[in-house]
């Protein structure tokens, strides 16, 4: 099953109260998407970490016949260069507007991190209502990845002073793509 329209409304509202920004696509437009929207944003290179969608959806390719330089592996090698990043979160939070990556892999934290622009992909069937829904998911987990994440919008924080910067412990831009489920 599939995202609702009520849902994906407030995924999308409340991360763009927290400055990121989200489309809604369906898989075979994902490539082109993700290609839009780095060229939007002037991204020439971009890390992406492949999950079975983003190979399905002929990603990689898609960034490749726009003009995009794609990295796919040694990503920790191209991270601190490639100003863009891809990879696939497995779960959303609507309340939030937050996704969230549960990995065991360090590459799919890194292009989530190191990237200037980040673009999160998260299947529409996967993004919870609440907070609460996704610590039952993850309570209900035999064993937890290595790492898990939230990502709410671009990076943020003050410092003794109190100024705030964006971008300075993660991405300056977030863009998440929700994908249509079939």
């Amino acid at each position: 099953m599939g995202i609702t329209d009520d849902l994906y409304e407030r995924f999308k509202t409340n991360l763009e109260a927290v400055n990121g920004t989200a489309k809604r696509v369906p898989k075979a437009g994902l490539g082109k998407a993700i290609a839009e929207v780095f060229k939007e944003q002037g991204i020439s290179s971009t890390c992406v970490f492949e999950s079975p969608l983003l190979k399905e959806a002929g990603v990689v390719s898609e960034l490749t016949s726009a003009g995009i330089e794609v990295h796919t592996d040694h990503i920790r090698l191209h991270a601190e260069t490639a100003k863009g990043g891809v990879s696939e979160a497995q779960h959303g939070i609507a309340e939030l507007g937050t996704i969230v990556q549960e990995q065991d892999d360090v590459d799919g934290r890194i292009v989530a991190t190191m990237s200037e622009y980040y673009i999160g992909i998260i299947k529409g069937s996967l993004i919870v209502p609440t907070y609460d829904d996704m610590f039952d998911i993850l309570s209900e987990m035999p064993q937890l990845p290595n790492y898990v994440g939230f990502i709410t919008g671009p990076s943020r924080t003050a410092d003794i002073e109190c100024v705030g910067t964006v971008g300075v412990h993660g991405p300056i831009d977030v863009c998440i793509i929700v994908v249509e489920d079939e």
